[in-house]
C-alpha cells in the first residue's frame, strides 16, 4: 500500500511525544515535528498524516541556513540520506513500547506492510473504549380498569362524537361553487364581460395619438428634401450605368 492511500490521521499525543525525541539530523533534543510531504498523503493545503512526521530542531526545520524549509524538503532528505519510511516505523514502534508497553515483533514483511500494521495498532490502542450503558427499558403503564377510568373514557368518546358532528355541520354551511346552469351566475358573468369590453374601448381611445399638423414652411422644407434625395439617387444610377458600360467595353476589347 502506498503512503498516498492512507487517510490523514490526527494524533496530537503522538506529535507531542515526537517533539520530545532527538532530532534525526543533529541528535539534539527536537523542538518540532515536521510533516513529510514527499511521496506521502499530503496535498494542497492539506497536511499529511501525523504518523508521517520526523523530529527536528528549529535550526534544522526553519531558522538555519540549510534548514528544510529553506533548501526544500527533497534536497534536505537527499543531503542527509534520510529513509523516511524507516524513520516512521522506528518512531511508531518506540511510541508503542513507551506509551502502551507493546513490543512489536519483527516479521518477514516489507517496510510498507510494517508501517501499515504499526499505524493500525496505534489507532486501535489510541481509541478509548466507550462503555455504553444498557438502555433502561421504559416501564409499562399499568392498565387502569377502575370506575373513574371508565367514566373518563366514556366522556371523551362523547366529546369526540359531538366535535365530529359540529365539523360536519360547519362544512355543510359553507357556500358551494356556482354551477354553469345557475341563472345568477350567468348574469354576473355577462355583466363582468360587458365591463371589461367598455374598459378596453376606453384604453384604445386614450392610446390614440392625433397627428401633428405641419406648418407651410415645414411642408416646403420636407418637399425640398425629398426632391434633393430624388436628384441624388438619379445621379447615382447614371454613374452606375456609365461604369457598367465602360466595363462591358473593356471586356469586348
Amino acid at each position: 500500500m502506498e503512503l498516498t492511500k492512507y487517510k490523514n490521521h490526527r494524533d496530537p499525543k503522538y506529535l507531542n511525544w515526537l517533539r520530545q525525541q532527538n532530532c534525526v539530523v543533529s541528535e539534539l533534543k527536537a523542538q518540532c515535528a515536521h510533516h513529510v510531504r514527499l511521496k506521502t498523503n499530503g496535498g494542497c493545503s492539506l497536511k499529511p498524516s501525523d504518523y508521517f512526521c520526523i523530529p527536528l530542531t528549529n535550526d534544522s526545520h526553519t531558522t538555519g541556513s540549510n534548514a528544510l524549509h529553506i533548501i526544500g524538503e527533497e534536497t534536505f532528505i537527499a543531503q542527509h540520506s534520510l529513509d523516511c519510511i524507516e524513520l516512521f516505523s522506528f518512531y511508531l514502534k518506540k511510541y508503542l513500547l513507551e506509551q502502551f508497553d507493546f513490543y512489536y515483533m519483527l516479521k518477514h514483511e516489507s517496510s510498507l506492510e510494517l508501517l501499515a500494521n504499526l499505524i493500525s495498532i496505534i489507532e486501535v490502542k489510541s481509541t478509548p473504549n466507550i462503555v455504553r450503558s444498557k438502555p433502561i427499558s421504559a416501564a409499562k403503564k399499568p392498565a387502569l380498569k377502575d370506575d373513574y377510568y371508565q367514566k373518563s373514557k366514556k366522556l371523551k368518546n362523547e366529546y369526540d362524537k359531538e366535535l365530529r358532528k359540529k365539523l360536519k355541520q360547519h362544512k355543510s354551511l359553507q357556500p358551494q361553487k356556482k354551477s354553469e346552469d345557475d341563472e345568477f351566475y350567468q348574469i354576473a358573468k355577462e355583466l363582468k364581460r360587458n365591463q371589461q369590453k367598455v374598459l378596453r374601448a376606453k384604453a384604445k381611445e386614450t392610446m390614440k395619438i392625433t397627428p401633428l399638423k405641419k406648418s407651410p414652411e415645414q411642408l416646403l422644407k420636407l418637399e425640398q428634401a425629398k426632391q434633393l434625395r430624388r436628384e441624388q439617387e438619379k445621379a447615382y444610377r447614371i454613374e452606375q450605368k456609365k461604369r457598367h458600360a465602360k466595363y462591358l467595353k473593356e471586356q469586348n476589347c
